[in-house]
């Protein structure tokens, strides 16, 4: 399970939560706890308490836990499971204490019962801390992942042999020239300050007391054949990182009698990508539940979407968690969102809004557009996402309001609601948005239909470009600076300018916006060119395409929530894509100017 959200939306608490009822060294968090814990929004409804509710299923592939809690199994067709509940609430005295408990079957009216110590030891929860300290979790004494791991480590059959080789270490040491000069200078010291001078002093590589062998004990890394093994702290940070998740799976691995459940924040820290990736992997091929929280694409990329959880907040205090709905997913939409993925769309998945675009040229300009307008898609976690032609029912379907509920908004050149196949509404309709009766209702090639398709996509809040990307930008001021980027493509042959002239002559068209916007579709290889152009130069002209305008604002609403009438208003107005609406209307002279002015914005 690969849990991914906003920072501060609650994914560490998920853990802490999980912890409570299932760290086999919670006991100190639970003495942790306070007031302080309860949900602010709880305490406002008289809630007093919080409840952790964990169902664990699966039980019949894992008998030994079954049979732990015989009494208490729930089951669902061929699945056994059980539910086991924490409680942090005020007991007889009113004094907040934590209690936890294994819940009846269901159906059954009898008494939740206290967990015993071995059903806490079945299903282990062990948690590896974002915030990794390499120096204090391999030291061989204290709370540290390497402390932990020796004090259950039996050495008695080669102690006798290694304090031998260290009492010969010490003894060669000791031998040297300077170091026993120095040596026996303290020891002349000191003898005269202690009874029976016979005290002597020497340098040590490592004590000789058995009893305390261990505390000298430290992790040792050769990165490769001959070179020289140095102690795991003059590693770089990404290696010791990788050298405490190593001590963590090998604790894992231990765990042979119960099922251990791993839980890791950022596993990524520290890492290239590479490593990120590989990691996963390695993560992922493990014998045992493994709950990751991440902010890296690099996992993302290579988890199965149906692993996915997004945490989300949903008002003060308030979080959900929204997975994609397998039951009605195909294994279609699956591959081609997996292949998606593989491509590199991913952070989509940390976004709080979606811009679907026909192809690269929107990719290019909608972000210069979007700045044009006041608005910032990274600072308000919008992703663009170009379709490209390809099948996009996946996207809508993984981000609706059933599935992963990412607000997405669509673009699409009308163009096409003219042709025989009626690719948008096919789209829709595998999508889930629209019924198998509204799309065989406009299947067929009338053209008095494009009006009734066009209709259909206004209903779902889909953006038409008139007729596309090309025909929008030299219609709405953008056809000087066209006409300069076909010259400065080839500027030493001007075989582009030529082959416009060319195309202009043999059609007996006049050099303008249609005409121009007609040849650039010809030529594949000018748009990504022409895109660039219009983007350097979006606030040189200053005019953006009424459908993009549109379909930003509408983006960046549905990423802010819409707008909520308060203190911030106006700030929140701006963010949403409106702060040239507002630029105007302060230079306006007369109300008539501002009446003529509200009346051309299509807000």
């Amino acid at each position: 399970m690969v849990i991914i959200g906003e920072n501060n939306v609650g994914k560490s608490s998920l853990l802490y939560a999980l912890r409570l009822l299932l760290d086999p060294r919670a006991e100190g968090l639970r003495l942790n706890l306070s007031d302080k814990d309860i949900n602010s929004e709880a305490k406002l409804l008289g809630e007093n308490f919080f409840s952790i509710t964990v169902e664990i299923g699966d039980l019949q592939n894992h008998i030994e836990v079954e049979t732990c809690f015989r009494d208490r199994i729930s089951q669902d067709q061929e699945e056994t499971f059980i539910t086991l509940q924490g409680i942090y609430e005020p007991d007889e005295d009113g004094i907040l204490c934590w209690s936890s408990y294994l819940l009846p079957p269901s159906g059954r009216s009898n008494e939740p019962l206290s967990l015993s110590k071995r059903m806490e030891r079945s299903v282990p929860l062990y948690y590896l801390d974002a915030v990794r300290d390499a120096i204090k979790d391999t030291k061989a004494t204290g709370r540290g992942l390497l402390a932990q791991f020796l004090s259950d480590v039996d050495y008695t059959d080669v102690e006798e042999e290694v304090l031998q080789f260290l009492a010969k270490a010490n003894s060669t040491l000791n031998q040297g020239e300077e170091i026993s000069s120095f040596s026996e200078n303290l020891t002349e010291q000191l003898t005269s300050h202690i009874p029976g001078g016979q005290s002597k002093i020497a340098l040590a590589i490592a004590g000789e007391d058995a009893a305390r062998l261990v505390e000298g004990f430290r992790l040792h890394l050769r990165k490769a054949p001959g070179s020289n093994q140095s102690d795991i702290s003059f590693q770089g940070t990404g290696l010791q990182n990788l050298v405490l998740i190593a001590l963590f799976r090998h604790q894992i691995k231990l765990e042979l009698k119960n099922t251990p459940i791993l839980a890791i924040e950022e596993p990524e820290a520290h890492l290239h990508p590479h490593a990120q990736r590989s990691l996963y992997k390695d993560l992922s091929n493990i014998e045992a539940p493994v709950l990751l929280t991440t902010h890296s694409p690099s996992i993302v990329r290579c988890t199965d979407p149906l692993s996915l959880v997004i945490l989300k907040s949903t008002g003060l205090d308030k979080t959900a968690a929204f997975q994609i709905n397998s039951q009605n997913f195909s294994d279609g939409q699956r591959k081609n969102l997996l292949n998606l993925m593989r491509r590199g769309m991913t952070d989509v998945f940390f976004s709080r809004s979606i811009l679907l675009v026909e192809g690269e040229s929107e990719l290019l300009t909608l972000p210069a557009f979007a700045q044009m307008l006041g608005c910032d898609f990274d600072r308000d976690g919008v992703s663009l996402i170009s379709v490209d032609g390809n099948d996009f029912s996946s996207v809508l379907k993984v981000f609706s309001p059933d599935n992963l509920k990412i607000p997405t908004t669509v673009i699409y050149d009308t163009d096409v609601l003219s042709e025989r196949q009626n690719k948008l509404l096919k789209q829709a309709y595998k999508a889930g948005l629209i019924s198998q009766e509204v799309r065989d209702r406009t299947s067929q090639d009338i053209s008095s239909l494009i009006q009734l398709r066009k209709s259909i996509l206004d209903d779902l809040n889909w953006i038409g470009v008139e007729d596309c990307f090309e025909d929008a930008v030299c219609q709405h001021g953008y056809l000087e600076v066209i006409l300069k980027a076909i010259e400065d493509v080839d500027p030493e042959h001007n075989s582009h300018t030529r082959a416009l002239n060319a195309f202009l002559r043999e059609s007996n068209l006049e050099k303008n916006s249609t005409s121009v916007a007609d040849f650039i579709k010809k030529r594949d290889n000018l748009k990504v060119p022409i895109a660039r152009a219009i983007a350097q130069k979006v606030s040189v002209v200053r005019k953006i395409p009424p459908c993009y305008i549109k379909a930003i604002r509408q983006c960046m609403l549905k990423s802010i929530g819409s707008i909520p009438v308060d203190d911030f208003f106006e700030l929140r107005v701006c963010s949403a894509g409106f702060l040239g609406v507002i630029h105007k209307y302060i230079q306006a002279k007369s109300l008539e100017e501002v009446l003529d002015i509200f009346l051309a914005e299509e807000l």
